[in-house]
């Protein structure tokens, strides 16, 4: 007759599922820690570059305004400009997908760059400080301005070239010149109008914008 098997492991000494778990809960937390100080990092300096400009903060006094130390600062970003690069390119992506989820029930093109418009003027509301280093007079942030702006005429580009194929823009007009020229514009009118609301009624400037875009050619001027 076989004699059953006895588990004679010490009860102490028997895993239990929160053993087992700990090891990886422990691996997990640095790394929420670490997301954690680079969140505080990026919303500390959004605050410092609202309300003095780039060139008015320093890397410590960010470090300082998100409770960490100035080293830490350098583990997450090799200087303040990188890391406004990345809160710039982050609040495009952000505006990017607002404007998509927008324009998602237009009707048609005429709708849907209305509807990116009246986000754009509200991201524009929101941002305010930030549009204005980007985009504004003293152009402190160009050389991220610059890229922005790159990626934004990419953008456009884009869509105009799919319309183009599709024969709903005039042949005559060039999807890389127009979209220079439709980014250039609504960033400056943008940058213009976010430095002083009262200078043009928001509607006024949604309007207007829409009647100067070059794919609204032969529409607008009805």
């Amino acid at each position: 007759m076989s004699v059953p098997e006895v588990d004679v492991t010490p009860p102490s000494a028997q895993p239990n599922a929160a053993d087992i778990a700990e090891p990886a809960e422990a691996q997990r937390a640095p790394a929420r820690s670490r997301a954690e100080t680079r969140r505080r990092l990026m919303a500390a300096a959004t605050e410092l570059f609202a309300s003095e400009g780039l060139h008015g903060v320093t890397s410590a006094r960010i470090a300082r305004q998100a409770g960490v130390a100035s080293g830490t600062f350098y583990l997450h970003f090799p200087d303040k400009k990188a890391l406004f690069r990345e809160i710039a390119f982050a609040a495009i992506a952000e505006l990017r997908a607002r404007q998509t989820r927008a324009a998602r029930h237009a009707g048609d093109p005429a709708a849907e760059l209305r509807a990116r418009t009246e986000e754009l003027l509200r991201f524009a509301e929101e941002q305010r400080s930030l549009v204005r280093v980007l985009f504004g007079r003293e152009q402190e942030a160009s050389y991220v301005g610059e890229d922005v702006l790159d990626h934004i005429v990419a953008g456009i580009e884009t869509r105009l070239r799919e319309r183009a194929a599709a024969g709903a823009i005039p042949e005559s007009i060039h999807p890389a010149v127009t979209a220079q020229a439709i980014a250039g514009m609504t960033a400056r009118v943008v940058a213009w109008w976010v430095e002083d609301p009262s200078r043009a009624p928001r509607e006024q400037v949604i309007e207007t914008i829409l009647r100067m875009h070059p794919t609204l050619a032969g529409r607008a001027g009805g």
